[in-house]
């Protein structure tokens, strides 16, 4: 398989994954299994079957790690329903095919393993069979004595039928289960999945240039009459170029307007083909190869692979050694990272590990597409001396190929070129000159007060990390303030402080002396990622949404107040725009609002030019009708002129911020996922095989025989891992209401129709065998979540890609090919936090506009639906960027350094386990 399939099919098992890990905390997880089948539809629609199988084991995986056997299970029921969907929508299946190809190919299966395994462990069988007759007991006994005694006995007699015969009984639900749940999954996905396919055109993506058998030797290239053309696209990217490259070591400035095909004409020059024109240079591209072309992506969050920086570093090449991985590591500025999560890194130090692994091949040609532009002042000053060093070197000479739209990156160059857009009739970027916008009614914006905040992420939690302590700031209504700072030091949380999304851990904010609250009559928050803050699929659509208002005029309004004109901006969708223009979109919707307070996060990120000065504009009409405004940036240019003042936040020095002592929360099972337990302990020191060893043996020991006694066996393992990994209470997380909801409800049900003993309390006799029947499996669920929790704790992800890169070596010399799919779970462990945060900002969207009253629960799952085909659309851009970083390292290749050799230590927990297995068997 390809990078491109391998990454599509990491980043859509992710938004399965996470949706059923989530469901771990919602009581939604039916619906979740029905909601997880999009991504994996969406997957077989667009790729072949092996790719869907890879993105299926993925999922799972995924899932176990991070949530255990329960999400586990419903991503596998989920893969299976949505790739039979995929494939049936590409094929033009029938319904006749679908129903057949379900019963025979999914239900005969299913059918013929799930009774195998009932056969094998034959005591979890009669374990779960009695669950069933205590239920449905229970609910007898309320029919009887509702007067539905002729159902009661129906329902008894059918019951008792079914599970004599258990093996028919599991034949017969699994084939009708198959038909019926690919069915119901095929008509309930299959127009927002078709729908989500077209906006994404074709799945194909032109590779690079392949090597044809010629020496590497990128430069000098020359591009005649280059061309370039996306599908369905109205206008060219690139046209008619003339352009030569190389012709002696060279910093060669790539400036221009967004829009202008800059990011274009980089993956030309890295290689991939043009639809027209020609690229001559004297050898292969080498992409990835030593010696030839290195590609630095416009995101770091998909720019770098490996979980730790060292491991990045040698992906696709383990064969790196840990001197070299420090010396790069240096140059860029990241000495003693080698180690560390890059999870955990900020955007500006992913962005010098990019730049750091595009140098481990010593790449005659260097391409960054706008490489810096997450780096604060100093860290583009940084990377460009960084450049200059490396055309300089005389050892090493080298062409560096920079994307910019930096004036003062530009003055450094050796040789500037500048694109201009390719136009079809008027260009929109000179909208703001062409258009008259009504001027903004004007009214009074907010009062804020900051008193004396401080925040720490995970407060009062072993993750505890304060961001600043101590700030106070006081903002008149009408107010512009521009909040400045280095990287790291908290901008973007003090974004979302003032907007409400997130509270101080001490002090307070208010907005007109009430406490700030996020929705559209009090604070917004305008993201730095401007597609995470438009949910609709249309221009028009999303600014009425974002702004709640019922006049017919009020989004053209808008859109005229921020440059855009109506007539050919308004039906566009939001996915077809330029990075300029959603932001001015995403404005547009928050200025309808009228909010007394606007918060914008890095507004003028990744802006040309022109599009800052539209930007500016459009604030500058903001701040003339009174609205208060706080923009939070790293980059003045084009906002000087419309601050009243700016504020300086310095990083937090260590030993200050929040006590621990003066917080008393506790953290939610989503913000555990991928959470590994500061400082060191004997479980976290364990190997990575030996901690899934004991999992899979606890499954193994309650699948023989569900008893008490096997059930303490595992608390009492559960209990010396809590130990051997050093877990404080403060880690253990808030449960959901409803879990005690459901554990009430099921002991009700089965304390009416269990057996003996029998008590009688307030004249209802109560059968007490159902209830600890129905106890040993709520201890058996909460057992198998608790030490799915243990594993994430104290087993760091970033040793899981080790782990799968050793597993892979073992099957190699049998000949079985697994690197395709470890590559996949790899590169899913590195993605799925940084998806999960996307997603959690798509949902604080839709929250923010719809406010934080109660609504309807149908209202609120409709909201939350809505953000699916946005991520996955989001999976599949990111799984682009994330393919062409593969590429750019040499394709698909090893996934990390070497796995740690298990130790003396692991060889005793190993003789414990089998021991705890003994016994566990012994007292059957």
């Amino acid at each position: 398989m390809g990078a491109l399939e391998i990454a599509e099919a990491a980043a859509l098992a992710d938004v399965a994954a996470a949706i059923c890990v989530l469901s771990r905390v919602l009581p939604i997880a039916g619906a979740a299994i029905l909601v997880s089948t999009m991504p994996f539809a969406l997957l077989a629609h667009r790729r072949r079957f092996r790719v869907s199988l890879t993105g299926a084991v993925t999922g799972v995986v995924v899932a176990f790690l991070f949530g255990g056997y329960t999400p586990a299970n419903m991503v596998a029921g989920a893969s299976v329903m949505g790739i039979v969907t995929g494939v049936a929508l590409r094929r033009h299946w029938s319904p006749i095919t679908l129903f057949g190809v379900s019963l025979v190919g999914v239900g005969v299966p299913a059918a013929a393993g799930f009774v195998g395994v009932a056969a094998v462990f034959s005591d979890y069988r009669e374990f779960l069979f009695e669950q069933f007759r205590n239920g449905w007991g229970g609910a007898s006994r309320i029919l009887r004595n509702g007067g539905f005694g002729e159902v009661s006995r129906t329902g008894d007699d059918l019951l008792r039928t079914a599970l004599d015969r258990w093996w028919i009984t599991i034949t017969v639900l699994m084939l009708v289960g198959a038909v019926l749940g690919c069915l119901l999954v095929y008509y309930a996905v299959r127009r927002p999945v078709m729908s989500l396919a077209r906006r994404l055109g074709d799945p194909s993506q032109a590779a690079a240039l392949p090597d044809d058998g010629r020496a590497v030797d990128p430069v000098p290239v020359r591009l005649r009459d280059v061309a370039v053309r996306y599908p369905g696209a109205t206008v060219p990217a690139l046209t008619a170029l003339d352009l030569d490259v190389g012709d002696r070591p060279e910093l060669l400035a790539v400036a221009g307007e967004n829009g202008a095909g800059k990011s274009t004409l980089a993956s030309v020059i890295a290689g991939y083909p043009p639809t027209a024109g020609t690229v001559v240079r004297p050898g292969a591209v080498g992409l990835g190869r030593p010696h030839g072309t290195a590609l630095i992506g416009q995101r770091p969050e998909t720019g770098v692979l490996g979980m730790r920086p060292g491991d990045d570093l040698a992906w696709g090449d383990a064969t790196v050694d840990d001197a070299r991985i420090e010396q790069l590591l240096a140059t860029v500025g990241l000495v003693g990272l080698a180690d560390a999560e890059t999870a955990r890194l900020s955007g500006g130090q992913l962005q010098r590990l990019a730049v750091a692994a595009a140098l481990v091949r010593d790449p005659r040609l260097i391409i960054s597409d706008e490489s810096t532009a997450m780096l604060d002042g100093a860290g583009r000053e940084d990377v460009l001396a960084l450049y200059r060093r490396l055309i300089g070197d005389s050892t090493h000479p080298r062409t560096v190929v920079h994307v910019t739209h930096h004036p003062e990156e530009i003055a450094h160059a050796d040789r500037v070129v500048t694109l201009t857009a390719p136009t079809l009739g008027f260009r929109d970027d000179d909208a703001p000159a062409r258009i008259s916008a009504p001027p903004i009614p004007r009214f009074t914006g907010g009062r804020v007060e900051v008193d004396d905040i401080s925040f720490a992420h995970d407060a009062g939690t072993p993750w505890h990390r304060p961001v600043f302590s101590g700030f106070s700031m006081r903002i008149a209504p009408g107010e512009t303030v521009l909040v400045v700072g280095p990287n790291g030091a908290g901008k973007s949380t003090l974004a979302r402080i003032l907007a409400g999304v997130e509270s101080p851990t001490s002090g307070r904010v208010t907005l007109d002396g009430a406490p700030v609250r996020n929705y559209t009559r009090g604070a917004l928050l305008g993201h730095q990622y401007a597609r995470l803050s438009l949910v609709r699929a249309r221009v028009r659509d999303d600014i009425a949404d974002a702004s709640g208002s019922l006049r017919p005029t009020a989004a053209d309004d808008a859109m005229r107040a921020v440059g855009l004109d109506p007539v050919v901006f308004g039906e566009r969708r939001v996915g077809e725009l330029s990075v300029g223009q959603q932001r001015r979109v995403a404005l547009a919707g928050l200025l309808a609002a009228r909010p007394p307070l606007i918060v914008l996060d890095e507004p003028m990120s990744g802006l040309d030019a022109t599009s800052r000065q539209a930007m500016a504009t459009a604030l500058a009409r903001l701040r003339a009708a009174g609205t208060t405004i706080v923009v939070v940036t790293h980059d003045l240019a084009g906002l000087e002129s419309i601050a009243d003042r700016v504020v300086e936040l310095q990083p937090l020095q260590p030993g200050t911020g929040p006590l621990r002592r003066d917080v008393r929360t506790r953290s939610q099972l989503p913000n555990l996922v991928g959470r590994t337990l500061p400082g060191t302990s004997f479980a976290r020191r364990l190997w990575v095989g030996t901690k899934v060893g004991i999992i899979v043996a606890m499954a193994l020991l309650i699948g023989i025989e569900p008893t008490w006694a096997n059930v303490g066996l595992m608390a009492g393992v559960a209990a010396a891992w809590t130990v051997a990994g050093r877990v404080p209470r403060s880690a253990l997380p808030r449960l959901p209401w409803w879990l005690l909801l459901v554990a009430v409800a099921g002991g009700v049900f089965t304390a009416l129709g269990g057996g003996s003993p029998y008590l009688t309390v307030a004249g209802v006799r109560l059968g007490m065998g159902g209830v600890f029947t129905w106890l040993l499996l709520l201890c058996i669920t909460v057992l198998s979540l608790y030490l799915s929790l243990l594993f994430c704790w104290t087993t760091p992800m970033v040793e899981i890609p080790a782990f799968l890169q050793r597993l892979v070596n073992i099957g190699a010399r049998v000949r079985i090919r697994a690197q395709a799919p470890a590559t996949a779970i790899a590169v899913a462990l590195r993605l799925i936090l940084f998806m999960i945060s996307d997603f959690r900002v798509l949902l604080q969207t839709v929250a923010q506009r719809r406010g934080k009253l109660a609504q309807p629960l149908a209202t609120r799952v409709a909201a939350w639906a809505s953000c699916l085909p946005i991520a996955c659309s989001l999976a599949v851009r990111n799984a682009a960027e994330l393919a062409r970083s593969m590429e750019s390292r040499g394709g698909v290749g090893a996934v990390s350094r070497r796995d740690r050799n298990p130790r003396w230590t692991d060889a005793l927990v190993w003789m414990i386990v089998v021991a705890v297995l003994v016994v566990g068997i012994a007292i059957i």
